[in-house]
């Protein structure tokens, strides 16, 4: 089982943090992605005693909510509302930390939680609007992504949104343009498009590594994996777009028909068995 993840919310490091120097080199390296440095780094300065440890706390549960660690990030943002229960970064990212564990009537309690707060962070309501998606409410959940993308239009564009079978068609165009020897590897896989994933999808051994917010699947077995002598699959192998994550991702049309398109050829290589660093090479990306 493999996926394209996406964060729903990207996370980003409290703009309250206090300013010591050894924060700030730590929030550096945030900045740039570099997160399993910056949880090096957060470690060894937590062990020596440097830098202001609740900030150092808080970074902790940040890198490991970006590296797609919910239940680490869940221990250190609890860790932080122990000592600041008024802590709106740290309210809003334990939200986000259950509602990638699929822990959703708890998301719902933290980001109400989280929306009381009179200095409440605009990343609530996207994750509010997000869980509203869960229950098919998406005309109460556009509000919300509107209200986002309004306060922070940089970090949330007004979502784009396609008729299912306006998105059915870009995907049918995704596939024509596929490289000539991979397009017969889509005839043999089912490409199904659904709102949001469903939860089934998440059950058994690699229930940790699908989470809510990814923007496709493939479930299946890859094709090198199979043999002419392997019983029939009781589930057939089957590609999945999710449509009001892509949406949601995108920042405007055409990025979301691009969007689209790599998603669709990404999980298309993960059925042909290819590797992540052979995807660019083979025009899968």
């Amino acid at each position: 089982m493999d996926l394209e993840p996406v964060g729903i919310v990207p996370p980003d490091v409290d703009g309250l943090i206090g300013r010591d120097p050894v924060v700030q080199r730590i929030e550096a390296m945030l900045d740039e992605d570099r997160l399993d440095e910056a949880i090096a780094a957060i470690e060894d300065a937590m062990d020596k005693g440097e830098g202001n440890q609740l900030d150092l706390t808080f970074l902790l549960g940040d890198a490991n909510l970006g590296l797609g660690k919910a239940v680490e990030a869940e221990r250190h943002f609890r860790a932080v509302l122990e000592q600041d229960p008024d802590c709106p970064s740290s309210r809003c990212w334990l939200a986000m930390s259950l509602f990638l564990q699929w822990r959703f009537p708890e998301a719902e309690v933290a980001v109400a939680a989280a929306r009381e707060l009179p200095d409440a962070i605009v990343d609530a309501d996207v994750i509010h609007g997000a869980l509203l998606e869960r229950h098919g409410r998406f005309d109460d959940a556009e509000p919300f992504f509107l209200r986002a993308s309004a306060t922070a239009p940089d970090k949330y564009p007004v979502p784009v949104r396609m008729s299912r079978d306006e998105f059915a068609r870009e995907v049918r165009k995704a596939a024509r343009k596929l490289p000539r020897q991979f397009r017969t590897g889509l005839d043999r896989v089912p490409v199904i498009v659904q709102d949001v994933p469903d939860e089934a999808l998440a059950q058994g051994p690699d229930r940790e590594e699908v989470a809510p917010d990814i923007l496709g699947l493939f479930d299946g077995v890859p094709l090198p994996e199979t043999s002419q002598f392997d019983l029939p699959q009781l589930k057939p192998n089957t590609i999945y777009l999710f449509q009001r994550n892509l949406e949601r991702a995108a920042k405007n049309r055409d990025d979301l028909i691009e969007q689209i398109r790599i998603t669709l050829y990404h999980e298309l290589a993960h059925y042909l068995g290819f590797e992540e660093e052979d995807m660019g090479d083979l025009g899968l990306e």
